[in-house]
Parts: structure tokens; C-alpha cells; sequence
């Protein structure tokens, strides 16, 4: 039984990122809570230790009765918020790491599911280096963040609050001061924060079209290679590479100076306020005491610190809110298969029935159609050859088979049931494709042949392999089925990568079969070998072939040619007819 998907289990915001941040830390709240309060305890002494050393000065200077006494007190409150400190980071950072961690393989696992539910033809416009960002650069600035809002952000909302407080119970006079600090900071974070924000952007995508670039790069070294164009490559990357530092250097010079005017207005505020302190009550205008000028004067060296720790965050936040957004480019694409709530197949004959079908790649007019007014029934078993030149719609129709696109005209019908109506991922438990290009994995051969099946007998698999044809060249190979095949099969040669192909289609045993120009990279040895093994996996099946020149075609019932997406040509095989499609080639039986 196929696995439903969810398709968003984050609620992403569109605009509002800091509803988006809640939502993803919800199912965490209680973590993040007790994190939080540990956290009040492991930070206490930098909000205590002024206190006490503005208490143990004034003892000193004031000579009070019992002092001796109160500086021992002090001393010990100031020993325990300090020794305390050891474990209530233990439990602050075991809290944190789990919720941050827990977010963190959440937001991945809701891209990779998204991104297993996004269209075909989303992936076939989308950069691998682009979405390989996302899930890898993009989360990793979101947990970069959520770091600072809890180590930094939190604990300079407490530290202001609490020197406020202290401010307003020993100074009050002086509190006006401390409270300029925060709107004359909000605003210069308010000036700079839309000028950072546009440069990380344009950092983020610079980075993701370097990430596309490498890894298009490595995918081609082989061609690059052949063709001794290792230079030229190799430029066109440090090309990318300098744009990237470009706008990595534009970035940091806006945050490098938003950080250094935060940090001038900053300590402008301290020597004024210092200065002010001291001439009042220099002149008598107001009684303050030694502890009272050194516990203003460490506070306000608290708070500026905390200000300049809020000021060197936003970098960080800018990042991760830019994370957020890219994140939710995918999260949010409304260009899904949806599958859910349609009908399960659970069996298929393989019959299918094309009534006017046409698609296009733009959408509904917007672009030229790939297949117009396509008609045809298969009746299942039925092999169907399709050839035609480049472009006239032969992969097309195979995505349409598959179900990899719907068409934007017409109906096609499996079984007498429309498509539309069904889901497809269980309908593709019945199909198989076998195309020019084999898709294999790093791993092993074995893990390759039974991929997506679970509970495959060794004779299955064993019989699998006979029929492919495979059994002689995976016997040779030092570890057999256990032997490792590199990344893309890179360790066997394009014949055998079919033949481990049609193993694995065979063992899927499928009712419906497309063959992609599968044998047309072959030499006519690999092509015989191949095709005797495709010949097995055709018996019995709706099968159809897409080829411009092969051999396997002979065993087709009947050959479509289409050219610029219209069928203009029918023959059968079976009674050597020829049909031109002006005239009328199907009459469609009555589906209910």
C-alpha cells in the first residue's frame, strides 16, 4: 500500500516570517520553554554580579554595621550563580539541541517530500544545485538562526529588561537614558535591515547558481575531458566564483558598517551617560553612591554589549529569514501531483484508450503543442511502435503514459478509467520504463536491481537476472551481486547497465511496459544481447516502443509515426496495412 504523503507538514507564511519561525518551533514549545528558563539560570550571573559588586563596594566605602557579615553573604550569592552555571547549561543546551535538531530534520524531511510531490516538469525547469541549496545551505541558516535568537537575541531582551528594572529600582533618574538606547538602535536596524536583505538575496542566488554550475561541472568531466576543454571549464566556474565573492564582499561591507555605526551611537550613549552620572553628582544634584556610579557603569557596558550582540545577529537573521523564503519557494509551489483522495489501482490489464489528446508544455495555449488530437486504442498485450523524428512528440507521449504530465486536451483512459481520476503512484506499481539512460545508484548491484521492492526471494531475484541476461557478466564480477557499481554505474559498461534495468523491471513484474530508446547507445553485439533479454520482458505486457531505428520494432503489432505531434501514420505489423491518418483510424468503445 502506497504511503500518503503529507504534503505540507510545516505551516509556512508567505510574508511573515516570524509566524513561519513560530510554527516551526510549535511541536516544540515545551523543549523550547524549559530551554529558556534553564537558560535565565546559566546567564544569571552577568545580570547578579553587578549587583553584588555595587553591594560589596558600598559595604567597603560606607564601613556598615555587620559588614563583614553582608560581604560574606554577597560573595556566597555570587558563588552560587556562578557554580550553578556548569549544570544548567547541561540541561540548556541538551533542550536546545534537541528542539533546533528536531526542526531541522523536519523542515528537510518537508522539502524532500514536497519536492517527491512537485510535477515532472518542475524538476525538468529547476536547477539540481538550486534545490540542493535549499536543503542543505537554507535549513543549515534557519538552525544558524534559531541559535542566535535563543543565545543572543534572548539573553539581550533579559538583559536589557533586567537592567531596566535595577535601573528603575537604585536609579530611576537614569532610566530614560537606558530607554534611548533601544527606539535609536530599532531605528538603525530598521534603515539597514531592507538594504542587508536585498544583498543576501542576491548572495543565496549567486550561491545557487555556483552550486548548479559544480555540480554540472563534475556530471560532464568525462566530456570535458574528451574534448580537452579542462581550461575553459575550469574559467567559466572561477568566473562564477568571483561574481559570488562580488556579492559576498557587497554583503559584508553593509554589515560590517551597520555594526560600526551601531557601535560608535553606542558608546556615545555610554560616555554620555557615564559623564552625566559623574557631574551630578559631583555637583550634590544628586546622591549617588561609589556602588551606584560602578553598577550604572557596568550596566551600561552590559547593555551596549547586549545592543552590539542584537546588532551582529541581524546578519544571521537576515540569512535565516532568506533561508525561509527560499525554503518556501518550494514548500508553497502549487505545482504538485496530487494524488490524495483519488482512487487506488490495484490491479492493471492494460488497456488504454487516447481520445483527443493534446498537451502542451506552456499550459493551455500558451505554448505550442507538443501532441494535438492524438487517438488511439491499445488493447492489453498489444506491443506499439512509436517513431518519428526529434521533437514530434514521442516523449512526450511516454510522460503522458506514465503520468509524469496530464494532457491539457482529451482524456486517456487505463482500463476504461479516466487517469485523471486515479492515483498515479499506485498505478505506476504496474509500469515499467526502460530508456537509453539507465538510472543507477552508489551501492551495490544487488540494492540497484531491488530498488522500491521489499520482501524479493533470492529465485525471483536469481530468475530476474537469468532472463535479463545479466547472470554471466554480474558471475565475473569479484563480489557478484554484493559488488559496488559507483555513482551512475560508472564501473559497467552501457550494455550491462540495460540488462541491470530490464532485471529490475522484470522483477517489478509490470503490466505495462515503455521502452526508451533503450538499446540505441548499444554496438550491435550489446544490442543483441539486450534485445533478447527485452524480448522476455515484453511477452505478455501493453508495451510501448520508442525508437527511431531499432531492431525490437519487429515484434511491435502496430508502428505510429508522428511528426510535430500530430500522428500522420499507422501500419500494422500483423497485416502489413498502412493507414493514413486523414482518415478515420479508431472508433472508440463506450467507457462508462
Amino acid at each position: 500500500m502506497t504511503r500518503e504523503f503529507n504534503p505540507v507538514e510545516i505551516q509556512f507564511r508567505s510574508g511573515r516570517p516570524w509566524r513561519t519561525l513560530l510554527n516551526l518551533y510549535w511541536p516544540e514549545r515545551r523543549s523550547v520553554g524549559l530551554a529558556l528558563l534553564c537558560y535565565l539560570f546559566k546567564a544569571s550571573p552577568v545580570w547578579i554580579l553587578p549587583v553584588i559588586t555595587a553591594n560589596i563596594i558600598d559595604i567597603i566605602a560606607r564601613h556598615r554595621e555587620n559588614g563583614l557579615h553582608w560581604l560574606w553573604i554577597n560573595a556566597a550569592v555570587g558563588a552560587a550563580a556562578i557554580g550553578q552555571n556548569v549544570i544548567s547549561a547541561a540541561f540548556y543546551v541538551s533542550l536546545l539541541s534537541q528542539s533546533i535538531r528536531n526542526v531541522e530534520v523536519r523542515l528537510r524531511s518537508a522539502l524532500v517530500r514536497r519536492l517527491q510531490m512537485l510535477s515532472i516538469g518542475y524538476h525538468n525547469l529547476s536547477s539540481t544545485g538550486a534545490l540542493q541549496t535549499k536543503v542543505t545551505r537554507d535549513v543549515e541558516s534557519i538552525e544558524m538562526m534559531s541559535r542566535q535568537i535563543v543565545d543572543v537575541g534572548f539573553f539581550a531582551f533579559v538583559t536589557i529588561v533586567v537592567a531596566l528594572a535595577v535601573t528603575a529600582w537604585r536609579m530611576p533618574t537614569f532610566l530614560p537614558v537606558f530607554i534611548l538606547f533601544v527606539p535609536t538602535i530599532w531605528l538603525l536596524r530598521h534603515f539597514m535591515a531592507g538594504k542587508m536583505r536585498r544583498y543576501n538575496e542576491n548572495l543565496r542566488k549567486e550561491v545557487e547558481g555556483m552550486n548548479s554550475l559544480m555540480l554540472g561541472m563534475i556530471n560532464m568531466i568525462p566530456i570535458t575531458r574528451a574534448h580537452a576543454v579542462e581550461e575553459e571549464e575550469v574559467e567559466r566556474l572561477e568566473n562564477r566564483f568571483n561574481t559570488v565573492r562580488s556579492a559576498a564582499r557587497s554583503f559584508d561591507f553593509v554589515a560590517g558598517t551597520f555594526g560600526a555605526a551601531a557601535w560608535v551611537i553606542l558608546m556615545l550613549f555610554n560616555l554620555a551617560g557615564l559623564a552625566t552620572a559623574a557631574i551630578l553628582s559631583y555637583e550634590g544634584r544628586l546622591l549617588l553612591s561609589a556602588g551606584d556610579i560602578v553598577l550604572l557603569a557596568g550596566y551600561f557596558n552590559t547593555i551596549m554589549a547586549a545592543v552590539m550582540q542584537l546588532n551582529a545577529m541581524l546578519p544571521v537573521i537576515t540569512r535565516g529569514f532568506d533561508g525561509l523564503r527560499s525554503i518556501s519557494e518550494v514548500i508553497e509551489c502549487p505545482d504538485i501531483e496530487e494524488n490524495r483522495g483519488k482512487k487506488a489501482v490495484k490491479s492493471v490489464l492494460g488497456r488504454f484508450d487516447f481520445e483527443n489528446v493534446g498537451f502542451s508544455y506552456g499550459g493551455h495555449g500558451s505554448a505550442p503543442a507538443a501532441l494535438q488530437n492524438f487517438s488511439l486504442s491499445v488493447i492489453a498485450g498489444e506491443t506499439i511502435g512509436i517513431i518519428g523524428p526529434s521533437g514530434s512528440g514521442k516523449s512526450t507521449l511516454a510522460s503522458l503514459i506514465t503520468g509524469f504530465h496530464r494532457p491539457t486536451n482529451g482524456c486517456i483512459w487505463l482500463d476504461g478509467v479516466d487517469m485523471k481520476t486515479i492515483d498515479l503512484r499506485t498505478y505506476r506499481q504496474h509500469l515499467a520504463v526502460v530508456s537509453q539512460q539507465t538510472i543507477l545508484f552508489d551501492g551495490t548491484l544487488r540494492e540497484n536491481i531491488i530498488y522500491g521492492l521489499r520482501g524479493v526471494t533470492d529465485e525471483n531475484l536469481t530468475r530476474a537476472i537469468v532472463d535479463a541476461n545479466a547472470a554471466e557478466f554480474i558471475q565475473e564480477l569479484f563480489k557478484g551481486l554484493d559488488a559496488e557499481i559507483g555513482a551512475h554505474g560508472v564501473q559497467l559498461s552501457g550494455g550491462q547497465r540495460q540488462r541491470i534495468a530490464i532485471a529490475r523491471a522484470l522483477l517489478r513484474d509490470p503490466r505495462v511496459l515503455i521502452l526508451d530508446e533503450a538499446t540505441s547507445a548499444l554496438d550491435k553485439e550489446g544490442e543483441a544481447v539486450v534485445r533478447q533479454a527485452l524480448e522476455r520482458l515484453m511477452a505478455g505486457r501493453t508495451t510501448f516502443i520508442i525508437a527511431h531505428h531499432d531492431a525490437i520494432l519487429r515484434k511491435a503489432n502496430r508502428i505510429l509515426t508522428l511528426e510535430k505531434g500530430v500522428l500522420v501514420s499507422m501500419s500494422d505489423q500483423n497485416r502489413g496495412a498502412s493507414t493514413d491518418s486523414t482518415e478515420p483510424l479508431y472508433t472508440f468503445p463506450t467507457i462508462h
